[in-house]
């Protein structure tokens, strides 16, 4: 009955290293066991502080060649090396400034929100601020010599793409890059005439991240000539990979800028942005997928020949880079385009409207109304603007998504997941399949049922995502496994709005037990209440065939959901396995059926508990109080009238 608000979803980063050869992989983890196993921090700290720039780039190599290490980064932080080495990126040695930006990029990209977060507590921005100052004044690329490295603006790239991953995971970045305008040092950067692609590729994913309801970034990019820029940028041909991701983001900052009023701009804004996401949800992944797999064994085997050409062995190698470089750009930009795709399709409900009906004050005295709070929750659901469905419809989008949902044949994985080089592509693409996902369950809820191709087309996609679930998703993934239960809930409540029963004549006690050991192996409460929700309504479309045989399937989705509502510790998880159960037992002819399972008994017990338990925990709720407190209402009505129809 009610619904959650997902949470928009970002973007994660590239690797930050970059891709290095096999020997330097191997020089690398040498390195890195022979420093660790010799007082790694002490010595760093040393040399951060000698007056020698050798040793100062020394400690800087160390740490950028450990940075993914927790144990390393952990004792780091602990020793606030973070507050000695941030200085450095103002030092006077222009290789030391290299150094530095570098490695500090690559400890804040290869961690989590709380080493950003750290970064941030020991002063870095100061430093890194003053750094971009440098900056301010118009600059270009040194057109240098062939192997002769532009300094300036590699350290231009390192400080971009670590103000980006401090921003993504500190507010107190954000409000820092407001306060100093970093956006008006960068804006200019995004020229690709002057700064060719890297750099305003590194400029975009940081836009693309501070915009995000930021309305002083916001009321900056807005001004004409940036907006001419940012469309520019979205018109770029996919010639080269960096394009296609250059171009996306684009698109993701001028949704963010519009977001307000996406559906007042269909003429321009909004058919650009959708432009841009059809044209990148096109590029092909699978045949590079196959093609990687190729390089990879093709250069293994050359290298496995003691007599090989080191010559032939750097041509594979260089041939396998390409291709690693390839997915690294176009894999993020599909999942850009995805989440693009995934927030037009919510539409623009308020989150204002969610904090209105959380906070309600509803007492056992005095219950909110069931029908007005169901009206309420209807208003906030999933729906996707009218003057947009036409362009998704016609588009394809739908065929489009679906292709996202892309896992590579076992031979394929094997392969790319043994490489050094090139295992981190099988994570960007797991990443995409889960945003294809969550988007495919956006727009299931939102198209109605011609436009998802009919009851046969709508049912063969329930059965391959059954297929992805219970054959081809790792369980310890709850990123993907949330996704995959989501399409599959909405799926299922699709066919049973449309009333396709008798699509599910074949259902076994086998097929339910599938979701029944998936729902106790899992422990996080979103996926159970979409495991729920996949249960109960097959348990509504087999109660709808009213047939004996579908009898004995609904009694044992009864007895589970019985189960899960007396034992689950999740109150949200508990109302929305009853409110599944009164749907599935709400018709008469399901009573003896009920009095078999003990339904009634069963559920006056568990109503006292359940509502001490909403008085202890009401104020912590939030977004479910809603349909917890239309559940308790609910469910007092069923037991009044179930028991008043056992006494006829």
């Amino acid at each position: 009955m009610g619904k959650s608000k997902a949470q928009k979803s970002k973007i994660r980063k590239n690797n930050p290293i970059g891709i290095p050869s096999m020997k330097e992989l191997e020089e690398r983890e040498e390195l890195m066991i022979t420093n660790f196993e010799t007082g790694t921090v002490e010595s760093i700290i040393d040399k951060l502080q000698s007056r020698a720039a050798d040793d100062k780039e020394c400690a800087a190599f160390t740490i950028a060649n450990m940075a993914d290490n927790p144990k390393f980064v952990a004792s780091l932080l602990e020793n606030k090396v973070i507050r000695i080495a941030a200085p450095l990126l103002v030092d006077r040695n222009v290789a030391v400034r290299h150094a530095i930006a570098g490695c500090l990029r690559n400890l804040a990209a290869c961690g989590d929100h709380s080493v950003s977060q750290a970064m941030v507590d020991q002063d870095i921005l100061t430093s890194l601020v003053t750094l971009f100052q440098q900056y301010k004044d118009p600059w270009a690329p040194c057109k240098s010599l062939e192997n002769k490295t532009d300094s300036k603006t590699e350290i231009f790239l390192e400080a971009c793409n670590l103000l980006w991953s401090l921003c993504e995971n500190s507010d107190t970045a954000v409000a820092v890059f407001n306060t100093k305008n970093l956006v008006s040092i960068l804006l200019p950067c995004l020229d690709i005439s002057v700064y060719d692609l890297q750099i305003p590729l590194a400029v975009a994913q940081c836009l693309h991240t501070v915009v995000e309801d930021n309305s002083e970034v916001i009321e900056v990019l807005k001004q004409p000539l940036v907006l001419e820029q940012l469309k520019a940028l979205m018109c770029l041909s996919p010639t080269e990979p960096e394009h296609t991701l250059l171009k996306t983001l684009a698109a993701g900052i001028v949704l963010n800028l519009f977001s307000a009023t996406f559906n007042d701009c269909m003429n321009d804004i909004s058919v650009k942005v959708l432009e841009v996401v059809a044209s990148t949800l096109d590029e092909p992944v699978k045949r590079l997928l196959d093609l990687l797999a190729e390089q990879i064994s093709s250069h293994k085997l050359i290298k496995l020949d003691k007599y090989h050409d080191e010559k032939d062995l750097e041509e594979k190698e260089a041939a396998v880079n390409k291709t690693v470089k390839h997915l690294d750009h176009v894999l993020p930009a599909k999942q850009i385009a995805l989440e693009i795709l995934t927030n037009v399709c919510f539409g623009n409900d308020s989150s204002d409207d969610w904090e209105d009906l959380s906070s309600s004050d509803a007492s056992d005295e005095a219950e909110m109304d069931v029908d007005e709070t169901e009206a309420s929750l209807m208003k906030l659901g999933l729906r996707i603007p009218s003057e947009i469905h036409g362009i998704i419809v016609n588009g394809k989008f739908l065929e489009k998504v679906i292709d996202q949902i892309i896992t590579p044949s076992d031979e394929v994985y094997d392969v790319i997941k043994g490489s050094s080089l090139a295992s981190e592509c099988l994570k960007r693409l797991n990443t995409v399949k889960s945003r294809a996902l969550l988007c495919l369950n956006n727009l299931i809820h939102g198209l109605e049922l011609e436009d998802l191709g009919g009851p046969p087309k709508l049912f063969e996609l329930w059965y391959n995502i059954g297929e992805l679930l219970f054959k081809k998703t790792d369980t310890s993934n709850i990123e993907q496994l949330e996704a995959v239960t989501s399409s599959m809930r909405a799926v299922l409540k699709k066919l049973a709005e449309t009333d396709c029963s008798s699509e599910f004549s074949c259902t076994t006690e086998r097929d339910l037990d599938l979701l029944i050991d998936m729902y106790q192996t899992v422990q996080e409460p979103s996926i159970k209440v979409n495991i729920i929700h996949a249960l109960g309504t097959i348990g509504c479309l087999l109660e709808n065939l009213k047939l004996p045989t579908t009898f004995v399937l609904i009694g044992k989705i009864g007895s589970f959901l019985l189960d899960v509502a007396s034992k689950d510790s999740h109150i949200w998880v508990v109302a929305e396995a009853l409110d599944i159960l009164l749907d599935v037992f709400a018709e008469d002819h399901l009573d003896l059926l009920a009095q078999r399972i003990c339904l009634v008994e069963k559920l006056t017990n568990m109503l006292q508990f359940l509502k001490g338990r909403i008085k202890q925990q009401r104020k912590s709720l939030g977004e479910h109080l809603p349909l917890i407190i239309t559940v308790k209402t609910n469910l007092l009505r069923f037991i009044k009238y179930k028991n008043d129809c056992n006494k006829k």
